[in-house]
């Protein structure tokens, strides 16, 4: 699907904002403070219910509001015959969120997931490589909940609640055994299968990562590149440290060491992707050029695995030109041109964003100013 409208109410400083005829490739500039992120945060709102800079819907309700709103028209795929697809999600400042497809009213915002699948490249993104393995899991985690058929859906609340059990009986310190082994039974049934269907996609994204990362360092000429370009490898951990074992006989063997320390140590909810030069973490090795250059390759290969499953990705890219030269850039939209996805990419001048950047797809601009935004 394609997003064609954008309407948006009391969001940050966009008081009421609509915007028509959206295109493959949308720029949008505007000063710092003027709105232009802002637009991306209501995108990402209407895809997930949230923003993706707060949890804390306070901060990005208009001042003196008591709501926001943000509507939206995505249109099928040309090849299939159906109509346009609405959606509202109304946020308040207290109670529950309302979100409606086609004027019917969702029970949970989670059905929302995967009507829209978003990726956002912005600052915070870098945090792959630097940030901690919940970030990675978080990153690895949403490519798998998109795949079709992969029970990810169903398989980590299950998960998470058993966890949770046995976390609150580990924390009572001497127990009784007996009393884990229906959250254990529960843990490692649910356990296999998230790390099956992690494994599956990793095998997918893995391989994806290292075309597109390899054409993204051959465009850049790293020949000739004062950088360099270090051998690189990305590996995927289980999340308990013998892999030898199994996820049953992990908890088993560390079960004394949980009642120690009062929570459970082996599970998927501890994987991790390990990116490497050498024996050397990546983070700590490359330059910041490097490193953002690989955040947007591992970006770029999560929607190549859903794109070949028949599912495409709205981009939300926020201010690229502050992270990357234009040389890195234009790269970056040469493969977001291959994808075949729709783009909304900030800027705080019009020339960060070239129009050649877009390679023969539709484009429009608009630029922001106090929370005004208007088509240029």
């Amino acid at each position: 699907m394609q997003l064609e409208k954008l309407i948006i109410h009391n969001f940050r400083n966009l008081r009421q904002v609509s915007l028509g005829d959206l295109r493959e490739f949308n720029f949008i500039h505007g000063i710092n403070g003027s709105g232009k992120t802002s637009i991306l945060e209501a995108i990402h709102t209407l895809a997930l219910t949230r923003s993706f800079r707060s949890r804390k819907i306070d901060g990005v309700i208009s001042y003196g509001c008591e709501d926001l709103i943000v509507r939206g028209e995505l249109s099928p795929s040309p090849t299939t015959n159906t109509p346009n697809t609405i959606i509202g999600v109304r946020r308040p400042k207290k109670g529950a969120v309302l979100v409606k497809v086609n004027g019917e009213k969702l029970l949970t915002a989670g059905q929302l997931a995967g009507i829209m699948p978003v990726q956002v490249i912005n600052p915070a993104s870098f945090e792959l490589l630097e940030g901690s393995p919940s970030v990675r899991r978080q990153y690895l985690d949403w490519g798998v909940f998109h795949v079709k058929h992969s029970g990810f859906f169903e398989y980590w609340p299950r998960y998470r609640k058993a966890l949770q059990q046995r976390n609150s009986l580990l924390r009572r310190g001497n127990i009784d055994a007996s009393l884990l082994a229906p959250w254990d039974r529960e843990l490692v049934a649910m356990g296999v299968l998230i790390h099956e269907a992690r494994l599956k996609h990793f095998a997918l994204l893995s391989s994806a990562f290292d075309l597109i990362y390899g054409r993204l360092l051959s465009a850049l000429d790293v020949g000739q590149n004062q950088e360099g370009a270090p051998p690189l490898t990305i590996a995927m951990t289980a999340g308990w440290k013998d892999e030898e074992l199994s996820l049953a006989e992990s908890l088993q063997k560390n079960l004394s060491s949980d009642l120690r320390s009062g929570f459970t140590k082996s599970g998927p909810h501890r994987a991790d992707i390990d990116l490497r030069v050498g024996r050397n973490a990546a983070g700590d090795v490359l330059s910041r050029g490097q490193i953002k250059t690989v955040v947007c390759a591992l970006k770029l290969a999560q929607s190549k695995v859903l794109l070949d499953q028949g599912i495409s990705t709205v981009f939300l890219i926020d201010d690229l030109a502050a992270e990357l030269d234009e040389r890195r850039c234009e790269m970056v939209f040469k493969e977001l041109v291959a994808l075949n996805v729709q783009v909304f990419a900030s800027s705080v001048r019009r020339t960060d964003l070239n129009d050649s950047w877009s390679l023969g797809k539709t484009l429009k601009r608009f630029h922001v100013e106090h929370g005004q935004v208007s088509e240029c």
